[in-house]
């Protein structure tokens, strides 16, 4: 962080807490409004892989259930992390061949994280996980050609995948992003 950063934040850190003091308090959005729609990368914290397919890509992202998906060419057997706290809804073989093993996570947002093509995953239906806890291990199970994670944002009872951010911006292919989702 920046020294002009820290400055800032101190001065807003000791502004809120004088006002405190003298029975002022300053509101804003609640922090679960403010993450909502904030979603980590769905890898370790530190690492960078290369976006293989992003959102509308020409080879399988097309239609609405993919067309905002992203491909990440993670190593077979690889972790794949949470991107936002929630429950598991479905961890196993999916119902749709094409996906292989998966795992969904309902959100706070009522929204679901979708990490298909896993090689296994780790929770059962109901569980709860944090942000940045590892679900399963990437692969190539169902239609893949090879090792990767095909991870998107749907909505939970249709399946249709809907637009996001990751780390507050759309990684495209070709692209590496560095993840800062810490280990839960």
């Amino acid at each position: 962080m920046s020294r002009m950063k820290r400055g800032l934040r101190r001065t807003a850190v000791a502004a809120s807490a004088l006002l405190t003091a003298v029975g002022i308090t300053m509101t804003g959005a609640s922090p679960a409004s403010a993450v909502d729609y904030y979603y980590e990368l769905p890898y370790p914290a530190g690492e960078a892989y290369t976006v293989t397919q992003g959102p509308e890509g020409t080879y399988s992202h097309t239609g609405p259930y993919n067309e905002y998906a992203w491909d990440f060419g993670l190593p077979a057997n690889y972790e794949v992390s949470a991107a936002q706290a929630g429950t598991i809804v479905f961890s196993n073989w999916s119902p749709y061949w094409q996906n292989g093993i998966e795992v969904l996570i309902r959100h706070s947002n009522g929204q679901c994280t979708h990490y298909a093509h896993l090689n296994r995953s780790f929770y059962e239906p109901g569980d709860w996980v944090p942000q940045g806890r590892i679900v399963g291990w990437s692969g190539s199970t169902g239609n893949s050609t090879a090792p990767h994670l095909h991870f998107q944002v749907i909505d939970c009872n249709s399946r249709v995948g809907l637009p996001a951010t990751l780390q507050g911006w759309v990684p495209y292919t070709g692209t590496r992003p560095v993840s800062v989702n810490a280990y839960a």
